[in-house]
């Protein structure tokens, strides 16, 4: 199963079984990181600790997700997976993910769906657009599904002497073959934006020969040139999996430019004697959203790290036993990470997670509500 919307998720978030629990289950199954028989051992290591309390209900749960892994696991085709059930219920979901989660296993009364809002986040609406000068097709990406929402055809006669209409020679090409060329872009723009206003995709991609995408995208409304994100080369009968691909690839360009732009801003506030506007590091980072003072929360997906909480008042921790706020005993986590979210959230925090750009230093960082953080003991 993939993602597809956010009333999906909100879906499964509001699950909430009479009588037992549900265990959520995510997982890095990287085929170009881990070997089947190494993510297995994850997993078995992941719930050894949650087994010592677990009731009946949980640990059939848990006997589920080890014969799933075992015989139904495909590496190469996933880089992640996240699993949900609740076997008293018959309750079973498994998600397929393009990005690699951190390993979490997590027994409460919902399924915990934090991982997947986040990795949601990052998904984007995508239309690609692929034309020539007599037909078009235009199509819909959402994670690693392709669907094709129109087909356009052209009134442009066969034979056009290319170097005519583009300037080059207008006396070898008659101005009717210009204007039909010409009407089939604008017929093509104008459905773009009829379907932008209906379904409001974040980017837009073109598919054509080089020499034609400039004059396509000079007749797009301006909506359309804000959502414009490149350009490649494939002919109108392109198979729909190079479409997906270069779509994705593609995105994947935007996404990395972004990521290190965050990353590039991030970094230069928090090595800024005089900024003092960010800070980078597990431990300034738990700091500041104690103090209710990130503004922006940024951090690899994968990054874990040990850490411990407050169930009644959510104070982040390292290494205090009780919380300094109302007395409460820290509940340890072995990765408290998606605690660390969970309270930005809270506190109106943006989230901004590092998919693909390796190289926020420490793992985690924030910018800042106002200067500077105070260092307190955590």
């Amino acid at each position: 199963m993939q993602i597809k919307s956010e009333k999906q998720l909100k879906e499964l978030k509001n699950y909430q079984p009479k009588s037992c629990l549900v265990s959520s289950l995510y997982l890095n199954t990287d085929g170009s990181k881990f070997s089947k028989k190494e993510v297995e051992v994850i997993f078995k290591d992941l719930v050894k600790e949650k087994k010592l309390e677990a009731t009946d209900d949980v640990l059939q749960d848990i006997k589920k997700m080890e014969l799933y892994i075992t015989q139904n696991l495909d590496i190469v085709k996933t880089k992640g997976i996240a699993i949900f059930s609740c076997s008293k219920e018959n309750f079973w979901q498994v998600y397929e993910l393009n990005v690699s989660p951190p390993n979490l296993f997590v027994i409460d009364k919902n399924p915990y769906v934090r991982p997947l809002f986040v990795i949601f986040s990052k998904l984007y609406k995508i239309c690609t657009v692929i034309f020539d000068h007599r037909k078009a097709k235009i199509f819909e990406i959402f994670g690693n599904e392709i669907v094709l929402k129109e087909e356009i055809y052209g009134e442009t006669p066969k034979k056009i002497k290319i170097a005519g209409y583009r300037g080059y020679d207008e006396s070898r090409v008659a101005e009717h073959q210009i204007n039909k060329i010409m009407e089939h872009y604008k017929k093509i723009a104008d459905k773009l934006l009829e379907l932008y206003q209906a379904e409001n995709f974040d980017v837009l991609f073109i598919g054509a020969k080089p020499q034609d995408i400039n004059l396509f995208v000079e007749r797009l409304h301006p909506y359309l040139k804000k959502t414009y994100g490149g350009s490649f080369n494939l002919p109108i009968d392109a198979k729909e999996s190079d479409i997906l691909r270069k779509s994705l690839e593609l995105q994947m360009k935007l996404e990395i430019e972004k990521e290190k732009e965050i990353i590039e801003q991030l970094e230069t506030h928090a090595n800024s004697e005089t900024s003092r506007m960010a800070v980078v590091g597990i431990k300034d980072t738990i700091r500041a959203l104690n103090e209710a003072n990130v503004n922006k929360l940024v951090f690899n997906l994968d990054f874990t790290y040990a850490g411990k909480y407050c169930p009644s008042c959510s104070y982040l921790a390292l290494k205090e036993d009780k919380c300094p706020k109302c007395g409460t005993n820290l509940i340890r986590e072995s990765n408290i990470i998606f605690k660390l979210i969970d309270v930005a959230v809270e506190k109106g925090a943006e989230i901004y997670p590092i998919f693909y750009s390796n190289t926020l230093n420490q793992g985690i960082g924030a910018m800042l509500r106002h200067k500077g953080i105070m260092k307190t003991t955590i």
